[in-house]
């Protein structure tokens, strides 16, 4: 029944990831942090950022991989989730219509977040719903492919059904965000499991029959230890 599951996955994957994945691999941050330091190289990481920024759709999988992993060694990186803007963003969403108004407020509010986590993908599902609604193709695009950057990344690093083979992210709330990609729902309980730098959700039920998912956060657990055990 597992085996089957898994197939289902990666199946389900390989759609999304399209030809350039070849199966889940695990990131080699040490590999990642010498190449996005080499000034020249298409992994040069302020290089890979900007065309991030430019939705720059001739990215490759491993070029995807060096720009959010490689994120970590970069002095903004910081993997809490406390901003104002996600709780101003949230009670603008919650309205049952949207004036005009609305949708400047959703889009200030998706950028601020964005400055402070550039692969938010709440923020870049809030501004495809604004872009969507305002028949704005060119940045609905933009918007689209640079959730696309993140989603490919976390998707090839592992299938999520055990600690060996967790999904890599380099923050938390990126576990939650990711799930709807991989067609799952949050179950309601999160968990750090023991012996491992895994943190495991619960999913409600879907069609694959998998009641827990595991995503790998080592980088998320290394900047709580430097920072003496505060986030």
């Amino acid at each position: 029944m597992k085996k089957t599951i898994i197939l289902a996955l990666l199946i389900l994957l390989r759609f999304s990831l399209f030809a350039q994945y070849d199966g889940p691999t695990a990131p080699d941050y040490g590999e990642i942090e010498k190449n996005i330091r080499i000034s020249g190289s298409h992994f040069y990481y302020p290089t890979l950022m900007q065309r991030y920024l430019d939705a720059d759709a001739t990215m490759t999988l491993e070029e995807m991989r060096h720009l959010y992993y490689g994120y970590i060694y970069q002095p903004d990186y910081a993997p809490t989730d406390t901003s104002q803007y996600n709780a101003l963003l949230a009670e603008v969403l919650s309205k049952q219509s949207f004036a005009e108004s609305d949708y400047r407020e959703i889009v200030k509010y998706a950028d601020e977040l964005l400055k402070e986590d550039p692969f938010n993908m709440r923020a870049l599902n809030a501004k495809l719903l604004v872009y969507a609604q305002q028949n704005n193709v060119e940045d609905y695009k933009k918007a689209a492919q640079r959730r696309s950057v993140v989603q490919k990344a976390i998707a090839s690093s592992g299938d999520g059904m055990g600690k060996q083979t967790a999904y890599y992210v380099i923050k938390v709330a990126h576990e939650y965000d990711i799930l709807g990609f991989l067609g799952f729902k949050y179950g309601g309980t999160e968990q750090v499991e023991k012996r491992c730098d895994c943190n495991s959700l619960t999913l409600s039920q879907n069609r694959f029959g998998v009641d827990k998912i595991y995503f790998n956060i080592k980088p998320v657990l290394d900047y709580i230890q430097e920072k003496g055990g505060k986030m």
